[in-house]
């Protein structure tokens, strides 16, 4: 949930592999779409990409993400799949219960793994025996050039660094650039 209220764009971010929302995740971010803030703006937005996938197809079957991208279900949690000192009325509980559902169904075919930036609930994840992953898709940097370095170094002769210090506007279009 908090994956997808940081970066609503998060579902295109795991290539070629299938994305498993639980239900109880589309409840927890249907609650933050009012927000006047960032997370408002990103539970909106995830919302919309849902609705746009749901026209694909349906969602609890599967549908298919987009070119060279995997497959997005939603589906609810399985019963009785966590131990019962874990309350399946916590919103976190419903999660893993879904994520051991997941790894039921698959009976070892395929690696599935939680992926969260909740700390607990990672901790908690592998406590029952859950591979789980932080998001950190938005600190890869594919190719060191595309790093922004934050500045340019353009050769400008002695009359526009006069013009500069003489608070004219300057516009990049008008430097020669390399």
């Amino acid at each position: 949930m908090f994956v997808l209220l940081s970066d609503f764009n998060a579902l295109y971010a795991f290539k070629n592999n299938d994305v498993v929302i639980p239900l109880k995740v589309l409840e927890e971010i249907d609650k933050h779409k009012k927000r006047q803030d960032g997370v408002g703006v990103n539970a909106r937005q995830v919302i919309r990409i849902f609705d746009q996938l749901r026209e694909k197809g349906q969602l609890d079957k599967g549908v298919k993400i987009g070119g060279r991208k995997g497959m997005l279900t939603v589906i609810d949690y399985g019963q009785n799949t966590l131990p019962s000192e874990m309350s399946i009325q916590d919103p976190d509980n419903q999660i893993l219960a879904t994520v051991k559902a997941v790894i039921a169904l698959e009976q070892g075919n395929r690696q599935v793994y939680l992926v969260s930036q909740d700390i607990n609930m990672r901790v908690k994840a592998d406590a029952l025996g859950i591979q789980a992953q932080d998001y950190t898709t938005n600190k890869i940097v594919e190719m060191k050039e595309e790093i922004y370095t934050g500045f340019a170094t353009h050769l400008v002769d002695d009359h526009m660094i006069d013009r500069f210090y003489a608070g004219e506007k300057m516009f990049l279009e008008e430097l020669e650039t390399d």
